[in-house]
């Protein structure tokens, strides 16, 4: 039996986007599924290009916004299905300057791709925004539960091997290109556990409501995104001590606490999820290969904006290996060897 060209660590976020990138140029894989995933399992998938703290451009949104909406099209037309859900995201202003400061950066030609311009007749009933909103265009959110489902299902009809279990590290010998893959597991491989890989807790809530009739994604320190129905989901907290994915009655209180800040509409809680973000503490992705074995590579740590960074930077990593192209000292794992 042919051996494959690459072995997938991990089926999250970051492996699902290499197996389609794999897919794409026409390589076999086999993939390591251990079935934990607990960050995209739990994620909202929203695809954000603002970083709302500074009011600022999310790092690379330029190049990593049109690059992931293509990619994720094309996924689409591949699996006859959809993924993606258009929404728009509806920043509550907490002040009067911080609509004034959304006026002025609506105005720079660098933002005004992703900045509306303020209405200051939007309402949204039941929710709480004397100050108004802030509307950010992006292309909607990732079904990120259904995307790994789907994408599975078909590469295993493709004819790509998935092995439900994790990685044996102690193999006696490595011929084939592993990608690692693993989120915040990372922190077990023998291989690049000297990266700081820092695994950040996160609690959500799934809240039933028919009062909430608002389809977009509402955001003030929190999100507030439709599933379908009456469902809504609700989030997020950061936790930086806990290292499981358990869910936690501290996170639930947290997320009433803010919610009811601004909402006034009637709801109940229908269940909590839990998951574990990698992130990275200079907030940058990990791509590149191991320094010392030139078969082993990883790609990791795409925390808060890994919907929007993984699809462009998967790319960059396969044609680091297979056409020697250089990786940006930026993302690239040799930022840290002196680690190892």
């Amino acid at each position: 039996m042919k051996s494959p060209d690459f072995l997938i660590v991990g089926w999250g976020l970051a492996g699902v986007n290499m197996a389609w990138q794999l897919y794409f140029n026409n390589h076999s894989f086999v993939v390591y599924d251990s079935t934990k995933n607990y960050s995209t399992n739990t994620a909202a998938g929203i695809v954000n290009p603002i970083v709302f703290k500074r009011l600022t451009k999310s790092w690379q949104a330029d190049k990593l916004m049109p690059y992931a909406e293509n990619f994720y099209k094309k996924v689409e037309m591949a699996l006859k299905d959809n993924i993606i859900t258009p929404k728009h995201i509806f920043k509550i202003f907490n002040s009067f300057e911080d609509e004034n400061n959304w006026m002025v950066k609506q105005s720079d030609d660098r933002f005004n791709a992703y900045l509306l311009p303020t209405n200051t007749n939007f309402e949204i009933y039941g929710i709480n925004a004397p100050y108004g909103y802030g509307e950010v265009k992006t292309f909607g959110n990732l079904d990120t539960v259904k995307f790994l489902k789907k994408s599975k299902l078909f590469f295993l009809e493709k004819g790509h091997k998935f092995i439900n279990h994790s990685f044996d590290y102690n193999v006696s010998r490595i011929d084939i290109n592993i990608i690692f893959c693993e989120g915040y597991d990372i922190v077990n491989n023998p291989f690049f556990n000297y990266l700081p890989l820092k695994p950040t807790h996160g609690d959500t809530l799934i809240i039933k409501t028919k009062a909430l009739k608002f389809k977009d994604i509402i955001n003030k320190n929190m999100f507030i995104m439709h599933i379908k129905d009456d469902l809504y989901k609700i989030g997020a907290t950061y936790n930086w001590s806990l290292k499981t994915p358990v869910c936690t009655k501290e996170g639930k209180n947290e997320l009433i606490d803010k919610l009811n800040q601004f909402a006034n509409f009637e709801y109940s809680v229908v269940s909590q999820q839990a998951g574990i973000r990698p992130t990275v503490k200079d907030r940058r992705p990990l791509l590149g290969t191991h320094p010392e074995n030139k078969r082993l590579h990883v790609f990791n740590g795409l925390g808060t904006k890994g919907v929007m960074i993984a699809p462009y930077y998967s790319e960059k990593l396969l044609k680091h290996i297979v056409n020697k192209e250089e990786i940006d000292k930026e993302i690239n794992i040799t930022r840290y060897e002196k680690y190892l």
